[in-house]
């Protein structure tokens, strides 16, 4: 499969050329809101503590959510892709809000959860508070918040949840049969993959090497981050990323450090750390037709 990456002089705007698409497929990605509209519906106490823990600016974070899915409908893009920590908290006012907002939108929409958005006000973050929380983001996920596809103009988009920093083997074996459709096929997903050129400015950042299936880690931060060596799973999931043996995964699109990067990843593909949107973040994706004069011999990846 043929296709280009090509280089743009901004970090909100990603172009792409594909062999054989045809017709111009729009996307906006969005990340990392960090919004919080928690209400007295579920009590005082978990407002209370809602507030105390998120000191993201609540009219701040929903006016930039607002304004991203706005600039959606005024590009006409064929859909939105939201790879979490939407919210702060899965509280009735949060998913509320969330609802309302998305219910909104003219393009079709895809939904993946960060570690922020399953988490509870007052409940330890970890993967007992997930499973409790997980089906509250059904109705975003069209029932599955672990895995879903969605295809537009002959490219799979793939969201898979990765906010535990781990893969089960369903979502693996799910991952398998989507790129085995041999579709052009992008990947979203909460956090980054492991990339050499990305882990001086997330440890610079953040102090520790937070990306999935990382090297860097020492058992007392990850004790503190509460992260889990990768399991079986997880190891073989980075390696078909690596490998993308039949060459159609041709972006990685993702969040949860704030800040935006890109690197190339694998056999042909690109990872593209889109910045927050609490900060104005935002990514648009363009997906183009290749030129009549592309050497048909291969791809090119400047």
């Amino acid at each position: 499969m043929r296709y280009e990456h090509v280089q743009t002089n901004s970090d909100r705007q990603t172009i792409i050329r594909i062999a054989g698409l045809p017709a111009p497929v729009t996307l906006l990605h969005v990340t990392d809101s960090h919004m919080n509209a928690s209400d007295l519906t579920e009590g005082i106490e978990t407002l209370a503590e809602s507030i105390r823990l998120y000191n993201f600016d609540t009219l701040d974070t929903q006016i930039r959510f607002d304004r991203a899915l706005a600039y959606a409908d005024d590009l006409q893009a064929d859909g939105v892709v939201l790879t979490g920590d939407i919210v702060n908290g899965a509280t009735a006012g949060n998913l509320a809000f969330l609802e309302k907002r998305l219910s909104g939108l003219r393009a079709p929409y895809l939904y993946t959860p960060g570690n922020h958005d399953w988490e509870y006000p007052g409940r330890p973050w970890g993967e007992a508070t997930r499973s409790e929380q997980y089906p509250k983001f059904a109705p975003f996920t069209a029932g599955d918040p672990a895995f879903r596809t969605l295809e537009i103009g002959g490219v799979l988009l793939v969201a898979v949840d990765n906010s535990t920093y781990q893969i089960s083997e369903a979502q693996l074996a799910a991952f398998e049969q989507a790129l085995s459709r041999g579709l052009p096929t992008l990947l979203f997903m909460h956090i980054p993959i492991y990339v050499p050129s990305l882990l001086p400015d997330v440890v610079r950042v953040w102090g520790s090497p937070i990306m999935m299936a990382a090297q860097g880690w020492d058992a007392e931060l990850m004790k503190q981050w509460q992260v889990e060596p990768p399991e079986k799973a997880t190891l073989a999931f980075y390696d078909l990323l690596l490998s993308n043996p039949a060459e159609n995964l041709i972006g990685l699109f993702c969040g949860h450090v704030h800040f935006a990067h890109e690197d190339a990843f694998g056999r042909g593909s690109r990872q593209y750390v889109t910045a927050a949107g609490f900060d104005g973040g935002y990514r648009v994706i363009r997906l183009l037709p290749a030129r009549a004069s592309d050497d048909p011999a291969g791809k090119v990846d400047p």
